[in-house]
């Protein structure tokens, strides 16, 4: 039997127990691999394989018994299993596959906890009417097929910084400017870390800024997280704070200046993909010729540059100010087209 199928089969076999199982009922059930050697060794290769549930999450271990209960070996349930989803085998695959991806990412922070979580749903996927799709992802994932590489530096950073983000614990980052500018060294209260455009980005308080600010990982040039009272926190994160809607904040979003409400004219037809592209905080108005779609900019180069995407298809209708800087940034590449 092959180790990874040995691994699942004794899994599933202590999970279906209703008591304790005892050493000779698995040397009965598994007689090739622990059954065909002598004691000593097949109880070293049944620790190896006991090792190795608990790396994959699944915690076998050894209950004393009593005059009411026979000793031996169970699958603690309540630390194993997940809380019913009650999704329908279909589903069950999707979230599972779904998982896979996020790990064949070649960085991915917390990584060994959604491995850990994927092991319980392939187990799940594996119960009696579940569908080919979702045993067949089960079976990839103990083999180790669905994993992808999670080395090098990029997944070295998000490791320190996830455990950082979850300890509360204050970190000194070495960040390189936009366009090759200077180094700066900064104390970072590291709120949250979020993905956006293929890209990880760090949400904190900065220190240098006084204010809140995101860091593009791959501009993060070294990281030192406080090793000092490593239990304590060194923050609290601000109660307005809320990761998903940085996560979601659009170019001339980032706070550069005082937040101007700026309205945009778009002529008909006005595509989805367009819509989309002012983000998820536009506020539009349709028309029989088109449409004005209203954003906060706290950031207008930005949305000039946005607005300016469009050709003639687009205008500024205020505030004046971002209007005249528009027609600036046109007139300055007439110039230099002539």
């Amino acid at each position: 039997m092959q180790k990874a199928e040995r691994l699942l089969d004794l899994a599933a076999f202590l999970l279906r127990a209703a008591e304790p199982v005892s050493w000779r009922e698995i040397q009965e059930q598994f007689s090739d691999d622990y059954g065909g050697t002598s004691g000593e060794a097949a109880i070293r290769k049944f620790e190896r394989d006991k090792a190795e549930l608990l790396e994959l999450g699944i915690p076998v271990r050894y209950v004393a018994g009593d005059e009411d209960l026979g000793s031996g070996y169970l699958v603690d349930k309540e630390d194993f299993y997940l809380p019913d989803l009650k999704l329908p085998p279909e589903d069950l695959a999707l979230l599972y596959l779904a998982g896979s991806a996020a790990l064949a990412q070649e960085a991915f922070p917390y990584a060994r906890d959604l491995a850990h979580a994927l092991n319980k749903l392939s187990f799940a996927a594996r119960a009696p009417g579940t569908s080919e799709v979702a045993a067949t992802a089960a079976l990839r994932l103990s083999t180790g097929e669905t994993v992808g590489a999670r080395d090098g530096e990029a997944a070295r950073k998000l490791e320190q910084l996830s455990q950082a983000v979850a300890a509360k614990k204050r970190v000194h980052l070495v960040y390189a400017g936009a366009e090759r500018r200077a180094r700066t060294e900064r104390d970072v209260d590291p709120y949250g870390l979020y993905q956006r455009g293929g890209a990880w980005f760090l949400a904190g308080w900065c220190h240098l800024r006084k204010a809140l600010r995101s860091f593009h990982l791959g501009r993060i040039v070294s990281i030192d997280v406080n090793a000092a009272a490593p239990r304590t926190a060194d923050f609290a994160v601000q109660k307005d704070f809320a990761l998903a809607e940085i996560a979601t904040r659009e170019p001339w979003e980032y706070r550069v200046h005082a937040p101007l409400r700026c309205r945009i004219r778009l002529d008909s037809p006005v595509s989805p993909e367009t819509r989309q592209s002012f983000g998820v905080r536009a506020r539009w108005r349709d028309d029989r010729d088109g449409a004005v779609v209203e954003v906060e900019a706290t950031n207008s180069e930005a949305l000039v540059r946005q607005v300016l995407s469009f050709g003639d298809q687009a205008e500024f209708l205020s505030p004046k100010s971002v209007r005249e800087r528009a027609r600036a940034v046109l007139r300055s590449l007439a110039r230099r087209c002539d």
